[in-house]
């Protein structure tokens, strides 16, 4: 049992090392395979030397690196999954908010039509202006009759 114990220490750096918990994971993997592959082979459980062989090889440093290994690449594999699957999810969300702040908005045609009446309104009121200014300088009677196109004559006795 001794043996189990240094195949942790050999692959598990600590609570927090997840590299090492999963190449730990791989160890019994592959523990488990050479069970099962005696039974199936041999008709029989390994014997304890086989099996302290078997530890005691996968405690050798190339093969605690190779466990290591594959479980980063295992633990890259599964991050890329995890955030390719959460940038769908926020895709998709936004893009459903999208559609409903777009229902939400004013139609194209809608739009052009306010910004027209807008824009009529405003020259409407630059030309009340207009007018206004006009009208003050040379009077609105003569405004009115330059606008219409009469010629206003003074009465007898006034002056224009």
């Amino acid at each position: 049992m001794a043996a189990t114990h240094l195949t942790y220490a050999s692959l598990v750096g600590g609570d927090d090392d997840m590299v090492g918990h999963v190449a730990y994971a791989l160890y019994k993997r592959d523990k488990l395979a050479f069970i099962e592959k005696m039974n199936t082979d041999m008709d029989r459980n390994p014997s304890g030397e086989e099996l302290s062989a078997f530890i005691m090889a996968s405690n050798l440093q190339l093969r605690t690196d190779a466990y290591r290994s594959e479980a980063e690449q295992a633990l890259q594999v599964f991050s890329q999954e995890v955030l390719s699957e959460a940038m769908s999810e926020l895709e998709r969300k936004y893009e459903k908010d999208l559609a409903v702040e777009l229902s939400k908005s004013r139609s194209w045609l809608r739009a052009i039509a306010e910004n027209l009446v807008a824009n009529l309104l405003a020259v409407g009121v630059l030309a009340l202006i207009a007018v206004a200014v006009y009208g003050t300088r040379i009077g609105f009677v003569n405004l009115a009759a330059d606008v219409f196109g009469y010629e206003l004559t003074p009465k007898a006795g006034t002056t224009r």
